[in-house]
């Protein structure tokens, strides 16, 4: 398991993630849209966010995400265990749980209780990581 962030370091990535999802510079024109939650994860993935950019704040922070399971995310985690070749699908289960933090981190930003709430679920998971 990956060592766990301190619980500064969290607060720290997610005051990042949440100015980088809030700041209208981030964003293509009003006229784009994005085709699913991944086609959203890829365009932000490659954002700067800090001294970084989106996907190694999310990477630093693995063990703090929420897993949200869709159908399409339970099926690619049980096709992790059914497939020869799982690290693929284990691969696009944390990019698919990562696309819909960085949707749920756009639509709490601005609802402070919304945003305390994820802010103390993910240090949840954090203190349960912890190696």
């Amino acid at each position: 398991m990956k060592q766990s962030i301190s619980h500064k370091e969290l607060n720290g990535y997610l005051d990042l993630l949440r100015d980088t999802m809030t700041d209208g510079r981030n964003f293509p024109p009003a006229h784009v849209l994005f085709f699913d939650s991944r086609s959203f994860y890829y365009y932000f993935a490659k954002r700067p966010c800090g001294n970084k950019t989106v996907e190694e704040i999310l990477l630093q922070m693995e063990s703090c995400i929420p897993l949200a399971i869709t159908e399409e995310s339970l099926q690619l985690f049980l096709s992790a265990y059914k497939e020869k070749d799982s690290n693929y699908f284990a691969h696009s289960f944390l990019e698919s749980s990562k696309a819909d933090f960085l949707l749920l981190i756009r639509h709490t930003a601005e609802d402070e209780g919304k945003w305390h709430a994820v802010i103390n679920l993910c240090d949840g998971l954090r203190q349960k990581n912890l190696c």
